[in-house]
């Protein structure tokens, strides 16, 4: 109730109130309408172009300007028609040489900037600001609201200043050269910026130092506990779930193409070859965390077997189908849970330390070729940080500290004191998990290591009372459900069944096992007698 309250009423309220005309366009409406100005407006034939990349950017830092000062109301009445925070952007390449690019407005497809970067440059001019603002009078400005500032852009544009007020302190320019260019930004504060900046910063040491480096001793950590306890397991255990892992994140890489090229900050077109290299780079990194998803499987398992426990339920036992359906009902319900505690954590930190948020074009729905494809992304983080953080990671804390209490006490250690320890070797793991997204556009970028921290506190508690697979189908479906979320308001046509599908995903994916599980059994498979699970105290 909290969760539908704090994040899916706001949503549906604005979109209800939106009309049809002001959603979202799609990129295949977004490309023809971009081809069509060039051609109608800047005199570009649609046989001098030779390749189109279309891609949503958008200004992070006005973004997070108005969310922070809670402007964003004004911002949308004021400015959002004509000088949007998010465009879709054209970059058009021309076979006689260089290239047009051609913004529009998201929602109403109108055009709200253009750019021409190489090719013929047109002729310097006598009087450059008088040119600049006879090329606005041409294009629909109104003078009286503009003010020449006097200065120019760094690109030799002739930059004009709103004299309408500001929102805030933001002030909204116009750089204008030309022949060549039209186009605005928005002028934050310089206190402001640096703040962001000195965040993002932050986050970056904060990455490094709390989520890499652990990242690399865990994997060591994972190959040689999996060698160490590989005989109470097997070494078949999580091959399949590191390869749908794999195979799995690839498939969302090459879905997102535009928005590696939204990474850009130079505003210039991204090359074919940079975005290429990018996917290289992502696919050996995707190929080095499935095989540690892997070697965390197995190093859990055993850790966890050889401490008497079984949390994770094999194929071949009779009753597997059963607890992935058992499994199934607990993550929906489990999975709300966490949607309901996640709102009420996101709510007190933004009343207490004024959190806020920004935001990330290379994320978008906005930048994805199908984004009926996004909610893949869920079955990637639930199955590979589970693995890692809540089986292998809690098991491998816990063997160490019930280790260590042994030695101190020379005897075992109470139920009461192992309880108490379980819980304790739920928290670094939990830390190392929340690391790992402080890159995210919230601020503080504390903020995000308090939210994740206290969440994986509770994932680690769902794994020792409902076993592995409950918590992997509570964290797909707590996935799936923001993915569905945002798919079902995004605005665009038709995304409201992918949103509809995304959510339903995890309980499609778990009738198919129970499926496939069934008809193994009746065609003959072997099966032994189901493992006794039995969660540690805690």
């Amino acid at each position: 109730m909290v969760f539908v309250w704090a994040q899916v009423f706001p949503s549906l309220e604005t979109l209800v109130a939106t009309p049809d005309d002001h959603r979202v366009m799609d990129r295949a409406i977004a490309r023809d309408r971009a081809l069509a100005f060039a051609e109608n407006r800047l005199g570009v034939s649609p046989a001098d172009v030779a390749k189109v990349d279309l891609t949503h950017f958008s200004d992070s830092d006005a973004v997070g300007y108005f969310s922070k000062y809670k402007l964003k109301d004004e911002y949308d009445q004021s400015w959002d028609e004509r000088f949007p925070t998010d465009v879709y952007r054209a970059d058009i390449r021309l076979a006689s040489g260089g290239w047009v690019q051609v913004s529009l407005q998201m929602e109403t497809g109108k055009l709200v900037a253009w750019k021409r970067i190489g090719g013929a440059a047109a002729g310097a001019s006598s009087n450059p600001e008088r040119d600049a603002a006879g090329m606005l009078a041409q294009w629909g400005y109104d003078l009286a609201d503009w003010e020449p500032v006097g200065t120019v852009a760094t690109d030799r544009a002739t930059v004009f200043q709103s004299r309408k007020a500001p929102i805030g302190e933001a002030k909204l320019q116009l750089l204008v050269k030309p022949g060549e260019e039209l186009g605005y930004r928005i002028v934050l504060p310089a206190s402001f910026l640096e703040s962001i900046h000195a965040q993002e910063r932050l986050a970056t040491r904060l990455s490094m130092l709390g989520y890499i480096v652990p990242e690399i001793v865990l994997f060591v950590l994972a190959v040689v506990y999996a060698a160490s306890y590989g005989s109470f397991t097997s070494f078949k255990r999580g091959r399949l779930l590191a390869a749908l892992y794999f195979v799995l994140y690839v498939l969302f890489t090459l879905n997102m193409t535009a928005g590696l090229r939204s990474k850009s900050e130079t505003g210039l077109p991204v090359s074919g070859q940079s975005v290429q290299s990018l996917i290289v780079v992502n696919a050996v990194i995707l190929g080095a965390t499935a095989l540690l998803s892997y070697f965390a499987a197995v190093g859990g398992d055993g850790l966890w077997r050889s401490m008497g426990f079984s949390l994770w339920p094999r194929w071949r036992e009779a009753d597997y189908g059963r607890r992935v359906l058992r499994s199934v009902r607990q993550g929906y319900a489990l999975a709300f849970i966490v949607l309901g505690a996640q709102s009420v954590i996101l709510i007190a930190l933004e009343k207490l330390l004024g959190s806020f948020t920004s935001s990330d074009a290379s994320q978008s729905s906005y930048n994805l070729a199908y984004p009926w494809l996004m909610p893949l992304i869920a079955w990637c983080a639930g199955i590979s940080e589970e693995l890692l953080y809540r089986l292998f990671g809690i098991a491998l804390f816990r063997r160490w500290l019930t280790g260590a209490a042994r030695l101190l006490l020379r005897r075992e250690p109470s139920r009461r004191t192992t309880a108490a320890l379980t819980f304790a070797a739920m928290i670094p793991p939990s830390v190392i998990w929340a690391f790992g997204h402080v890159g995210y556009p919230i601020y503080p970028v504390y903020s995000r290591l308090i939210e994740l921290t206290l969440l994986g506190l509770l994932f680690g508690w769902f794994m020792l009372r409902f076993g592995l697979m409950a918590a992997i189908f509570t964290h797909v479906t707590l996935d799936a459900t923001l993915v569905g979320t945002q798919l079902l308001f995004d605005g665009l046509p038709y995304d409201w069944l992918s949103g509809l599908f995304s959510i339903a995903m995890p309980a499609l994916a778990g009738g198919a096992i129970w499926l496939l599980h069934r008809s193994s059994r009746a065609a003959g498979g072997r099966h032994g007698s189901p493992d006794r699970l039995e969660p540690p105290p805690a």
